[in-house]
């Protein structure tokens, strides 16, 4: 291998805390979405909690959103970078061999 270095173990942690977001993330969606403002009583709270609550429940699947594209980004630097390692290793061992 060449000296190029990638610390898969942090890639790896990362990754998992990305694709986590979502599980962690899906459960305050559904109760966002579940919030019954007319429970509140006052007309004016009623709509303010509905516009709390479904713009929290935007936000957050913005957020799973993001994270499982930032996952997805992380897999293709990796594969890239396991690549170009490779590709450089083979083509420093040729130029070794030419000497």
């Amino acid at each position: 291998m060449s000296d190029l270095y990638i610390d898969g173990e942090m890639l790896d942690r990362v990754r998992r805390n990305l694709r986590n977001i979502e599980d962690l993330l899906g459960k305050p969606i559904r109760s966002m979405g579940d919030i019954d403002a007319k429970a509140m009583g006052a007309s004016e709270l009623e709509r303010r909690m509905e516009d709390f609550g479904e713009e929290w429940e935007y936000g957050i699947g913005q957020l799973k959103k993001f994270s499982k594209g930032a996952a997805k980004t992380l897999d293709n630097i990796e594969k890239a970078f396991d690549k170009l390692d490779k590709d450089l290793a083979t083509e420093l061992s040729k130029a070794a061999k030419a000497k």
